[in-house]
């Protein structure tokens, strides 16, 4: 007896089947091949802090990650302070010891945001991002030439401390 083929309906069937499989190895392939460039991740700007204040002041970055590094000699803890003093910052790194880098902030919103040091309110930084394009190029490289002051000497029993005297000539 002759075998009869099978219905048209499933061997559409059977080919649409092939026809996917092979399209999701294919897209499995292909997004490996495709590289990456910087469109398609965040970047990370660091930005450090020591007793001289922020380093860069002001940091012009993309819609990106923004992170602090303690490079002076005491503790820091870098806030968004919130609207009200009774209420938790908006954004808290936490204490920073010294050589610590600290979580990372997503700038998601086009503007200026400021940073403040919570030991030390006079200490504040700017980040700044794109507000009417989607992008921009970035300036938030730290000054190499900014050094934090040489830290008053407070461990020491033998440390004389003098008091500075100006003298009008």
């Amino acid at each position: 007896m002759p075998r009869t083929p099978p219905p048209r309906s499933l061997a559409i069937v059977s080919s649409i089947r092939r026809f996917v499989a092979l399209l999701g190895l294919f897209a499995l392939l292909g997004a490996g091949l495709v590289p990456l460039d910087a469109t398609r991740a965040y970047e990370v700007q660091t930005i450090e802090v020591s007793e001289a204040g922020f380093n860069p002041p002001i940091c012009r970055m993309n819609r990106e990650f923004v992170r602090f590094k303690n490079v002076g000699n005491e503790p820091r803890r870098i806030i968004i302070p919130s609207l009200f003093p009774e209420d938790p910052p908006f954004f808290d790194t936490g204490v920073l010891q010294p050589g610590e880098t600290s979580n990372e902030y997503k700038s998601e919103n086009g503007g200026s945001t400021v940073f403040v040091d919570a030991f030390d309110s006079s200490l504040r930084g700017t980040v700044i991002t794109p507000v009417f394009v989607p992008k921009w190029d970035t300036q938030c490289t730290p000054d190499p030439n900014l050094q934090p002051p040489v830290p008053l000497c407070r461990k020491s029993e033998h440390c004389l401390r003098l008091p500075a005297i100006s003298a009008d000539r």
